[in-house]
């Protein structure tokens, strides 16, 4: 018999009108046990997105580190803030750079 840990969960909220953001918007937003909102799913995502981080089918690289999987992934960057503080601050300069 297998024990399953429960060590969070997933919400998804949906913006039915607001005057700020379009209608019909959907967030995911992972919750951590302990630890609060999980950002670092959304910093990985970000990522892949501005080729900090190249993801490879399910695969993803982040430096020389390769993992088989997305929860790899962000466990590795739960467990190593400097990685993670590093793709955040390049993140925040190529993001906030383009919009001024």
């Amino acid at each position: 018999m297998q024990c399953i840990q429960v060590t969070g969960l997933g919400v998804c909220a949906q913006v039915v009108k607001n005057k700020l953001a379009p209608a019909m918007t959907k967030a995911e937003i992972g919750i951590q046990f302990g630890r609060g909102f999980c950002f670092e799913s959304e910093v990985l995502e970000l990522a892949c997105e501005q080729s900090l981080i190249k993801k490879e089918g399910s695969s993803y690289v982040i430096g020389r580190e390769v993992f088989s999987n997305e929860h790899a992934a962000e466990q590795y960057l739960i467990e190593n803030e400097g990685v993670l503080d590093q793709i955040v601050a390049k993140l925040r300069g190529k993001l906030l750079q383009r919009k001024m």
